[in-house]
């Protein structure tokens, strides 16, 4: 391998290393919310008995800390403990006269129950992001779609501590496994860096020991024409002229052994490398793997399985620099479900989530493979058409406007339903993704002041 090789396994590698930072990054961005989520969580739960409290307290105090380790695993028995004695009546606290609760052995809907379930939700969705924990979380998720007693909420909260702490214990072993991996990464690029230096090494002892047989040889072969023309008869010269090439002769044989020495020393070395970039080679790959599926997941919203803000937004950027340099027409269209918060309201979060999957679904069946997807937050989506002027984009998205307003949508046995609303505007010169976006939403909300489930161009 030579020093260029070597230069491009050293890009390689300080690219891993970028890479890793922007992922530790996420991790710490993610076991933040999880650990401010958790703590709202443990606020809304005081009150209840003195020893959960302690608990709570305990909890709090961990979640305050750089790093929780496996200290929440080991205090979930007890806060498991202290929920399960909130059913006995000498520690539960009594319930104030006609203030019924959506914690009591009988389910009571409820604005606080709702709220609840929502917190709850957006906890499970984060979590669902680590396909090993899926299970448990689909698990939990199915009982908060019955009736928040105190029962269903003592189990639901001690699971998911549990799951809480196996994503963090997860994720500070994913991070030690990739340090591992670049330190031994590193450690090899070392290696490469030292067989480099040997070689060149190796080059130059082979040019020295070149040179001192090419000494060797001038030397004898003056010495035997000196001796020529010193000699003063035939067989002093036969003698003369023998000895010297023996002579030669033995300069040959070491300058062979040399030879032979230094490039049985360089195969074993090139042997050696070889194995070395062949292994480098398998952990970089399963690195960038690694990478690959984190950045993967960190662009795909869980709830709807579509592009999320942050795809969105990549995408766009390199939308804006094509449409800049071949100046295609090109089209942002902005979507908001109509009244969803009343359907949030009326029908639960469920319901709501129901709606969103089916709108993401039927979004996606309408547009070209060219075209882009993401739901920008919330009940909003947005959309990209490439090759399609302002005209034809608002036309297209009226259309699949009037097949979502025919979509057929049942929630437990009660049918809803859905409309849509939508503003679209073509890209122009001197547009960023934040100015043509605004310019989107504002048709949408004209579309919204005009009465909803139409679509206003701008």
């Amino acid at each position: 391998m030579n020093a260029t090789e070597s230069e491009e396994w050293r890009t390689k590698y300080f690219g891993s290393l970028n890479s890793l930072e922007s992922e530790q990054r996420r991790f710490r961005a993610m076991e933040a919310v999880l650990k401010r989520l958790a703590g709202r969580l443990c606020i809304a739960s005081l009150g209840q008995s003195p020893r959960l409290d302690a608990e709570i307290k305990k909890v709090q105090s961990i979640l305050r800390r750089e790093s929780i380790g496996n200290e929440l695993e080991r205090i979930t028995a007890a806060l498991t403990d202290a929920i399960n004695a909130l059913d006995d009546p000498a520690v539960a606290p009594p319930l104030a006269p006609q203030q019924p609760s959506s914690l009591d052995s009988a389910p009571v809907e409820a604005k606080d129950d709702e709220r609840v379930r929502a917190v709850l939700a957006t906890l499970l969705i984060e979590l669902k992001r680590d396909p090993e924990l899926a299970a448990q979380v689909d698990a939990l998720d199915a009982k908060l779609m019955g009736a928040m007693t105190r029962d269903v909420l003592a189990e639901v909260l001690s699971a998911l501590a549990e799951i809480v702490a196996q994503r963090i214990q997860r994720i500070e072993r994913a991070k030690e496994e990739v340090e591992f991996l670049l330190n031994h990464m590193a450690g090899k690029l070392d290696e490469i860096g030292q067989y480099v230096t040997d070689q060149s090494q190796s080059q130059s002892d082979s040019k020295a020991s070149t040179e001192t047989l090419n000494t060797q040889l001038i030397g004898e072969m003056q010495a035997m024409g000196e001796t020529v023309e010193l000699a003063v008869d035939l067989q002093q010269i036969r003698t003369q002229v023998r000895s010297r090439i023996d002579a030669i002769g033995r300069h040959l044989q070491e300058f062979r052994q040399r030879e032979a020495a230094l490039a049985e020393t360089m195969r074993a070395r090139t042997e050696q490398m070889q194995l070395r970039v062949t292994e480098l080679e398998a952990e970089a790959k399963k690195l960038q793997d690694q990478l690959k599926s984190e950045q993967r997941l960190s662009t795909i919203d869980l709830l709807t399985r579509i592009p999320n803000r942050l795809a969105y937004e990549k995408r766009v950027g390199e939308e804006l620099k094509r449409w800049a340099r071949f100046h295609q027409p090109t089209c942002i269209a902005v979507w908001d479900v109509d009244h969803f918060k009343q359907i949030n309201d009326t029908y639960g979060h469920r319901a709501g989530d129901g709606v969103l999957r089916a709108v993401a679904k039927r979004l996606a069946s309408r547009i070209r493979s060219m075209d882009f997807l993401a739901r920008y937050g919330g009940e909003e989506f947005v959309m990209i058409l490439c090759g399609t002027k302002r005209d034809d984009a608002l036309s297209v998205i009226n259309e699949i406007r009037i097949g979502i307003s025919n979509l057929k949508f049942n929630h437990r046995g009660t049918p809803l339903s859905i409309t849509i609303s939508g503003g679209v505007t073509e890209l122009r010169p001197g547009d960023s993704a934040t100015v043509a976006f605004d310019r989107a939403d504002k048709a949408l909300y004209e579309a919204k002041r005009a009465g909803r489930n139409r679509c206003v161009s701008v």
